[in-house]
């Protein structure tokens, strides 16, 4: 059995079930008084910075398993991919955290600097980067970025099974 609820806070390691249902109503399932067990299969997740208006930053972790006693397994693994933006897993305790980090720092620990969105289209793209839009830049040079994007916690669920599978 869990912990009970950790305090969402930047820096705090939780856990993705991959084992939920992932139609797109399941998405606005509570799963408050769901049991989750220790032992079952889980991606990790950090959260980065969380806004209202733009959905959670968060990054997910290479480790996928049970939950460790410690955070460091996971945070060891590296990253699956860039980090993205969420909404709605944490509002609906679908995802949970399972560690707290009071010593995080988004700078040093995630590298809030360099992480990079495309705002607008192609043709006329914004670069958000570490927080702070840094005006235009080239059509040919967008193509590089990932464009800002706020996933459902089944759309990045089906992300994360879709890289485990190698697809």
């Amino acid at each position: 059995m869990m912990k009970p609820y950790l305090d969402k806070a930047p820096g705090g390691i939780f856990f993705i079930p991959l084992f939920l249902p992932g139609g797109i109503k399941d998405n606005l399932k509570s799963y408050y008084r769901y049991k989750f067990q220790t032992d079952e299969q889980y991606a990790f997740g950090r959260l980065i910075d969380s806004t209202q208006s733009s959905g959670d930053l968060v990054e997910i972790f290479n480790y996928v398993g049970p939950v460790p006693q410690t955070p460091d397994e996971i945070l060891g693994s590296g990253l699956m991919f860039d980090p993205l933006h969420v909404s709605m897993g944490f509002a609906k305790k679908r995802w949970r955290l399972v560690f707290e980090n009071r010593d995080y720092d988004r700078g040093q620990d995630s590298n809030y600097a360099n992480i990079n969105f495309l705002l607008g289209d192609y043709e006329n793209p914004i670069l958000w980067t570490g927080g702070k839009e840094m005006g235009g830049i080239s059509p040919s040079k967008s193509k590089a970025y990932n464009h800002w994007r706020i996933y459902p916690p089944t759309q990045l669920e089906q992300k994360i099974k879709d890289h485990l599978a190698g697809v």
